[in-house]
């Protein structure tokens, strides 16, 4: 008997059963970065990966859409698209959305909220996203200015493949240890967000401490009161360090505490 006869219809061949499972977006990616790229052809695989909910898919069709690749240029679907292949967990996605919040494309900005697209994928290993996010560090874009944890990123990026460089960014002789440790630091996903949040933190601390406040009226005042606040500044600056000296041009924090 044979496959027609048994009402099975015909048998796979062994080249059917071995061969690996299409995935779309690879198959846009290589159109999509070819020499020649053939962004129409890859917005159609961008697309199919999209409609079955790929981070990836989604965050690919919205870069096509933000930027006019393939398809006619829309930011504001575009914005959406991003937010999406963010929230599927797409490092791409999360970078490209922290690119619209930051520029404002398709809505309007929101620098924290971008900073903080930079960190998620930045902690994925996105190495322009790492880059990205130490140019909003060392320029104080949707934080305070954080311009050693912004030269160990810098660092960071390119042990992740990024190809672009900083410029007039110089790495000082006494800064040196510091940056490599903490480029370390921040290959662990985990202890990246933890460092960058927690610095932010510290240099909050450090500028509520330092912020020239108005002197109030003249007033009696308990002597008692004034020797308490000064030991309390001597104790913070025992802990905080070069903090409280006046800034350098190359300003922000150069010290290791976590």
């Amino acid at each position: 008997m044979n496959s027609r006869d048994s009402g099975l219809g015909q048998l796979p061949t062994a080249s059917t059963l071995t061969s690996p499972p299409v995935n779309p977006v690879e198959h846009g990616l290589a159109l999509f970065t070819a020499v020649t790229p053939d962004y129409r052809r890859a917005v159609g695989w961008f697309r199919a990966a999209a409609e079955s909910n790929d981070g990836d898919g989604l965050a690919m069709l919205g870069l096509c859409q933000l930027e006019g690749l393939g398809m006619p240029a829309d930011p504001v679907q575009a914005r959406v698209l991003l937010e999406r292949a963010a929230a599927r967990g797409s490092a791409i996605g999360r970078f490209q959305f922290g690119r619209v919040l930051m520029t404002g494309r398709g809505g309007p900005a929101d620098e924290s909220r971008g900073l903080s697209a930079y960190i998620a994928a930045a902690a994925a290993g996105h190495g322009e996203a790492t880059f990205n996010l130490a140019n909003c560090l060392y320029a104080g874009v949707g934080c305070l200015p954080d311009r050693l944890a912004a030269k160990a990123l810098y660092l960071r990026s390119r042990t992740l493949g990024c190809t672009l460089r900083p410029q007039g960014v110089l790495v000082h002789k006494r800064e040196l240890k510091a940056v490599r440790t903490l480029a370390l630091r921040f290959a662990d996903a985990n202890r990246l967000i933890f460092l960058i949040q927690e610095r932010q933190q510290e240099l909050a601390l450090v500028q509520a401490i330092t912020q020239p406040k108005p002197r109030p009226a003249a007033s009696p005042t308990k002597p008692q009161a004034w020797r308490f606040a000064a030991s309390v500044v001597a104790a913070m600056a025992g802990t905080l360090g070069g903090y409280l000296r006046p800034p350098s041009r190359d300003a922000g924090p150069t010290t290791l505490t976590f």
